[in-house]
């Protein structure tokens, strides 16, 4: 059979099924007639983490609400009967939200999604001058499908962000850069309407191996209200790619085709078309660098190829509307704990800033932030005034779980990327703002003896101990070093706020060199919290008692290892640590588990060929590793702890093994000094 026949007639079952196919699981109706009144409510509805496909279908009406399918709610399908009226609408521009990621009026980052019959509008309408860039959706949702639906703004209509996304028979209309993204996104049968002078795409792509791109088959390109004509696009970054195949163009298409948006780009963009129709169509009068397609490059543009991935995903096959997910999605959103896994070049894009923009909100009015939030989580509109409205709940800002000192840091970079860029992120005065309130939080949150407390301003109970527990007093350490020795990303502090971090390092240090815990007159390592008047080792919560802290004094041994040019005491802190982990290791033991009625059970199993490992906690008077339930007693052996502590605790680490056998060698180069001939 022909294979263009074939592929022609996989399109057409694809869109000539039928919407009953889909079982609906509840109904969106402005009437009142069906389950919810409020898309938003019915997204709410769709439990977290869902395996299976969640249908809702949305009756005809104008439903003027910002739209959030979180990252946490996948295999969400939105069904409408007619595109026309049955819009999702929202007015919101850039200039309000502080970003463009953050100016959506619909929000997709759960994968697998899929809509039909839906128009996506975001009615901010024409863009300013002062910046009116207004998304009607943005995208970061792997294996996204949307068949017959309609996309409605003016600036950054469409922002298809990451993932694999396939659109189909669809309607898309703006000005300038209104399909845009790092996506790989195909439009297939697609009309695309330019309503005045512009550009069609703006892709992104930081490398030429990436396999993001903007691909357009068979789609029809309009205009109205042209007077200088329209780019088929722009590169957003040095590699951006689109390309256009047997698509018909009306006059409104440039001649010269394609924009570099910035010198150089021209020599890493790829731009391209083949079989281009229509008065728009103009090969020869194409910019010189664009890409020239011949027929056996058309392949690697085909829809089962460019969207197939790791998993060999097809839009054409009626199985991806439903798709059970076999293997973890290609795409992955960047939430707060990949933030500093970035490539430099990231902390300059839209998307760094838009999570720039929310540390702003997240953080309280004595610069500090509260833990184990998502910071890079898409909020809401009404989600951000409520955070700027509870700045002043200070009670709970802390250093513990890595809050506000990794808030500091990832400012730290932003603000060195933007100061890169010939055009900084609109927020610029206010990151460096935030920077220095929370590097003055932490310095002014140290005690005299030169620890930190958890929480500041203090809290009652152990969270006054000065605390190693889960790296915090070292991580702030760790930062204030940075500033104080002139790191890449913290230059731009001030000589003032330098010379304080520098003294509250000094500090830190001669305390942490104080505190290291001797048994019987010989030093070992460290406890995780210490009583902040007595400096003894002290108990904090029930499972976590004083005792020397096979986990924590790592970071404590890095830290000192960090020195650069170690006294005598800070060498034999190190060495002694060295010798009580050599000393104290678990060798040909793994750590074993198995089902049981009551849950997982644990226990420390023979094998030869197994890491060393370490105990989390060891007791001081004993030496030996111990395993402490909510009821505090002290266990010796982790096969008598109940399943919910045993499992919901790390009480064995096997990170001292890099540290003795690693680091620790490489240190001792470095402070040997160069050998000698």
């Amino acid at each position: 059979m022909n294979k263009t026949f074939l592929r022609s007639l996989l399109v057409f079952v694809f869109a000539a099924a039928p919407v009953s196919a889909f079982a609906t699981d509840v109904i969106v109706a402005a009437d009142g007639t069906g389950n919810f009144r409020s898309v938003q409510e019915a997204i709410d509805k769709v439990p977290a983490d869902n395996k299976k496909r969640f249908v809702i279908t949305i009756k005809p009406g104008v439903y003027d609400e910002q739209v959030r399918v979180p990252a946490n709610k996948p295999y969400v399908s939105f069904i409408g009967t007619d595109a026309a009226r049955t819009v999702l609408r929202f007015k919101i521009s850039s200039k309000d939200a502080g970003s463009t990621s953050a100016a959506y009026a619909t929000y997709i980052g759960g994968h697998d999604f899929y809509a039909e019959n839906i128009t996506f509008e975001n009615s901010f309408g024409r863009p300013s001058e002062a910046g009116g860039q207004a998304v009607a959706i943005l995208v970061e949702a792997d294996r996204s499908i949307f068949k017959k639906c309609r996309f409605l703004g003016w600036q950054d209509t469409l922002y298809a962000k990451g993932g694999r996304q396939y659109y189909v028979e669809s309607y898309i209309e703006g000005t300038v850069d209104y399909i845009f993204g790092q996506a790989a996104a195909v439009f297939e049968n697609c009309h695309i309407h330019t309503k005045g002078d512009g550009y069609i795409t703006a892709p992104m792509r930081f490398a030429d191996d990436e396999p993001a791109g903007f691909v357009f088959h068979r789609c029809r390109l309009t205009s109205s209200d042209t007077k200088n004509g329209v780019y088929l696009g722009r590169p957003w970054r040095d590699y951006g790619r689109t390309v256009f195949l047997n698509t018909q163009m009306e006059a409104h298409i440039r001649p010269e085709g394609w924009h570099r948006w910035e010198p150089q780009r021209e020599k890493t963009a790829y731009l391209a078309e083949y079989g281009s129709t229509g008065t728009g169509a103009s090969p020869d009068t194409r910019v010189s660098w664009a890409r020239k397609l011949g027929d056996a490059d058309v392949k690697q543009f085909s829809v089962e190829y460019f969207l197939r991935g790791r998993d060999g995903w097809d839009p054409y096959r009626p199985s991806s509307w439903a798709w059970q997910e076999k293997t973890p999605p290609d795409f992955k959103l960047v939430t707060w704990n990949d933030v500093f896994k970035q490539k430099p070049l990231w902390y300059q894009t839209d998307e760094a800033a838009r999570i720039g923009d929310q540390l702003l909100l997240y953080q309280k009015s004595n610069g500090g932030f509260e833990k184990n939030i998502d910071m890079a989580l898409m909020l809401t509109a009404a989600e951000r005034a409520k955070l700027a409205a509870s700045k002043g709940d200070i009670k709970e800002t802390t250093i513990d779980n890595k809050a506000t000192y990794a808030q500091i840091e990832y400012l730290g970079k932003l603000i060195t990327a933007s100061l890169l860029k010939n055009t900084p992120p609109r927020n610029f005065p206010g990151y460096k703002e935030a920077y220095f309130k929370g590097l003055d939080y932490l310095l002014s949150s140290q005690y005299e003896n030169g620890g930190f407390p958890q929480f500041f301003p203090l809290k009652k109970g152990y969270y006054t101990h000065i605390t190693y527990n889960d790296d915090a007093m070292i991580g702030v350490l760790e930062l204030l070093r940075d500033i104080a020795e002139r790191a890449p990303d913290h230059q731009f502090v001030d000589e003032e706020r330098r010379k304080k971090a520098e003294a509250a390092v000094a500090k830190g240090l001669a305390l942490t060199l104080r505190l290291q815990v001797q048994i019987k007159g010989r030093p070992t390592i460290w406890a995780a919290q210490y009583d902040e008047n007595t400096l003894k080792p002290a108990n904090a919560r029930s499972f976590e008692p004083a005792s020397l802290s096979g986990g924590e004094s790592v970071a404590i041994v890095r830290f000192l290892m960090g020195v650069k040019q170690p006294s005598k005491e800070v060498i034999d802190a190190i060495e002694n640590a060295i010798a009580w982990y050599r000393s104290n290791k678990i060798v040909g033991h793994r750590l074993d588990r198995k089902a049981s009625p009551e849950g997982w059970k644990y226990s420390l199993i023979k094998d030869p060929a197994a890491k060393p490992l370490w105990g989390r906690f060891y007791e001081m008077e004993t030496m030996r590793p111990i395993f402490v339930g909510r009821d505090a007693i002290v266990k010796y052996d982790i096969k008598d702890l109940d399943p919910e502590r045993a499992g919901g605790y790390a009480w064995y680490v096997s990170s001292p093994e890099n540290l003795i056998e690693k680091e620790y060698l490489k240190w001792k180069q470095r402070i040997a000094g160069p050998v000698k001939k």
